[in-house]
């Protein structure tokens, strides 16, 4: 199980929220990317600033996403560390994540739900993302990453524009929404990229309250069957607590007592 999936099923759990300009959101997952990933997830939301805080297996991770600073902070609370990634030092693997097309797709459905106290309505989910696990297409061992499912999407909950602009500005920075330095490998990278996708997809036409994803690569290559396992998994996520409320500063920043490091 690498970090950038572990990411990843911590990011499932950050999007799957209602957010005002200030809001406290807590998830619940299910679901298994070779381990067990069932937890609990709190994402905090101020401006331009993303905080998700997620336990695993019974480890706490943080993750802080500053978007006027381009950079990604993973906090290790036991270490008292702080590990700075920026934005343009895993640009160069993004862009060349993929050796073809990426599509991504959302269609609603006539299903509704109440989520939390919310309405919201069922969307189908489709991702799609041709890519080589060693950087290199036309080696034999190109795959296709593939994300499916469904999310349940409100338009009509408070802090709508609040959550879409800082999706948005995401989307115009270029951020992922995953583990950084996963996503310096080709296998990371294509997962980051197609997810995000997903993410801008899902944030254009409303919050998702609720989301259950399926994650998979295929191929023909003599590695195929073995590559897409590493990729597999199947993920959903509810929102079952929103509290709204001026969340402190401090709360998106690097402790004074923390370790700084550097990643290149």
């Amino acid at each position: 199980m690498t970090k950038q999936q572990i990411w990843i099923a911590t990011f499932l759990l950050a999007t799957s929220a209602t957010a005002m300009a200030d809001v406290t959101v807590t998830t619940q997952t299910t679901g298994k990317m070779i381990i067990d990933l069932s937890g609990e997830g709190v994402t905090l939301f101020k401006g331009k600033s993303q905080r998700t805080d997620n336990t695993l297996r019974g480890k706490s991770q943080t993750l802080l996403i500053d978007i006027d600073g381009r950079r990604f902070v993973d906090l290790d609370a036991k270490k008292k560390t702080a590990t700075v990634t920026s934005l343009d030092s895993i640009a160069e693997q993004l862009q060349k994540a993929g050796t073809g097309t990426l599509d991504a797709k959302l269609t609603k459905t006539a299903q509704t739900k109440n989520i939390a106290g919310h309405n919201c309505s069922v969307h189908d989910i489709s991702v799609s993302l041709p890519f080589s696990p060693t950087g290199n297409s036309g080696d034999g061992m190109d795959l296709t990453m593939t994300l499916s499912g469904t999310v349940c999407l409100a338009t009509n909950v408070p802090g709508l524009a609040d959550y879409q602009a800082f999706y948005k500005a995401a989307a115009d920075s270029g951020f992922i929404f995953g583990d950084p330095r996963g996503a310096k490998s080709p296998t990371g990278a294509a997962q980051a990229k197609a997810y995000a996708a997903l993410t801008r997809k899902m944030a254009e036409a409303g919050m998702a309250l609720e989301s259950n994803v399926n994650i998979n690569a295929g191929g023909s290559g003599p590695m195929a069957g073995m590559m897409a396992k590493l990729a597999k998994g199947t993920i959903v996520t509810t929102v079952t607590k929103i509290e709204a409320g001026d969340i402190p500063a401090a709360s998106f920043e690097i402790p004074a007592d923390y370790k700084v490091k550097t990643t290149k």
